[in-house]
């Protein structure tokens, strides 16, 4: 398995850095040939380009618990995933879909309007919540997001919203419906419902740029319940810990959960600071119960890059090495650590703190290698701790 990682591992990036450095061929009729096929008409103002991404993950992690071990030592294609953006008729589309384990889900796929100041998306989309939820996985610092967008399930669904951004503010709201499942099987939505809103806000401190912001979201899980449950900052393991309000269930049913968080961001120069504090209410099992979850992480680019922000969105973007290898530098270096915490002691089901610290190449614009080393500590009330260790490696292309 790990022989099959490493040769998939070095075809992918072989493919990768051949596209970075092929010459852009500009043909009279609007097509463009820089990596990937796009299309473009300077009059109307439409447009069509091919995206997508594909992430090869290996890991080797321990779980320890009262002198038990339990080892996971795995590759996995992460995520592969092909779509389409463009404009036509001044409406922005984009249609993006996961090809991975037999399946076909789907990821972003929806509609843009201008409506005067506000701009509308229709369709699959995330809700409204998190900087680190918000920011695309191509850009985050380390192979994993914070607990919190995990075991609150912050995720896609058919829904509307509406945006809207000034000189260094953000405000959003968006109202959802149900998820689709394995679009090869079924195109039928679940009975959950949810509704969010987020508002950031940027200024200037000094030489830093210093990010503010809020978020809520009220999510109605229909009549299936809910498992609230989280990975240690690794997508290999089995889910460290679980609680179970599904319908018959010893917690009993949830019914519906209020979910608010804070947002801190950041930046000046090569170093960036990101922090969020999340909190869910549970309605319908016993006791209403709350969930918390918070973590701060600290990057720093060895060789002077800066992270990419925009205050419109309110949310992190790419990061492109000063000189990548292709023009004879040596990328972009970066290092990080993070420290998470979730708390789930009001069902007894325990505390959950981690260390992840990071090591991230950019190698070009859009090929990246990442390196995880994780250290974490399962605490439950009247049983042993489990510890958690270990190290993971991607390769990551996008474009």
């Amino acid at each position: 398995m790990t022989g099959h990682f490493f040769a998939s591992t070095f075809l992918a990036a072989s493919t990768a850095l051949a596209l970075a450095t092929t010459a852009t061929a500009q043909e009279a009729d609007g097509w463009e040939f820089d990596g990937v096929p796009s299309w473009n008409d300077v009059a109307s103002g439409d447009s069509f380009t091919f995206r997508g991404r594909v992430y090869l993950d290996y890991g080797d992690i321990d779980f320890t618990t009262g002198g038990v071990r339990t080892g996971y030592a795995d590759s996995e294609i992460r995520t592969a995933r092909l779509g389409v953006t463009g404009t036509v008729s001044g409406v922005g589309y984009v249609a993006e879909f996961d090809l991975i384990n037999d399946a076909v889900a789907a990821n972003d796929v929806y509609l843009a309007f201008d409506a005067g100041p506000v701009g509308i998306k229709i369709g699959h989309m995330k809700t409204t919540n998190s900087i680190e939820e918000l920011t695309s996985s191509r850009y985050i610092t380390f192979m994993e997001r914070g607990l919190g967008t995990d075991l609150f399930g912050l995720d896609r669904r058919i829904g509307v919203a509406m945006l809207h951004a000034g000189d260094g503010y953000s405000l959003s709201v968006g109202a959802y419906g149900g998820r689709p499942g394995d679009l090869t099987q079924s195109v039928a939505l679940d009975d959950s419902w949810a509704v969010s809103a987020r508002a950031s806000r940027a200024f200037t401190v000094n030489d830093a740029t210093v990010h503010l912001g809020a978020s809520v979201r009220h999510l109605d899980y229909g009549d299936a319940g809910t498992r609230i449950r989280v990975r240690p900052q690794t997508h290999i393991t089995d889910r460290i810990v679980t609680a179970d309000f599904r319908p018959g269930r010893a917690l009993g049913e949830a019914d519906s959960a209020f979910l608010r968080g804070l947002e801190f961001a950041a930046v000046n120069g090569p170093f960036h600071v990101t922090a969020e504090w999340m909190v869910q209410s549970m309605d319908g099992p016993a006791s209403d119960p709350d969930f918390d979850t918070r973590f701060v992480s600290f990057g720093w680019f060895l060789t002077g890059e800066t992270r990419s922000y925009s205050a419109r969105s309110g949310k992190f973007g790419r990061t492109r090495p000063t000189t990548a290898i292709s023009n004879g530098g040596p990328g972009a270096w970066e290092i990080a650590v993070r420290f998470d915490r979730a708390d789930l002691d009001s069902v007894a089901a325990g505390e959950l703190n981690t260390i992840t610290a990071g090591l991230n190449w950019y190698l070009e614009d859009h090929v990246r290698v990442m390196a995880n080393l994780v250290d974490g500590r399962l605490s439950v009330p009247g049983a042993a701790n489990t510890d958690v260790s270990g190290a993971q490696l991607r390769l990551q292309w996008d474009f």
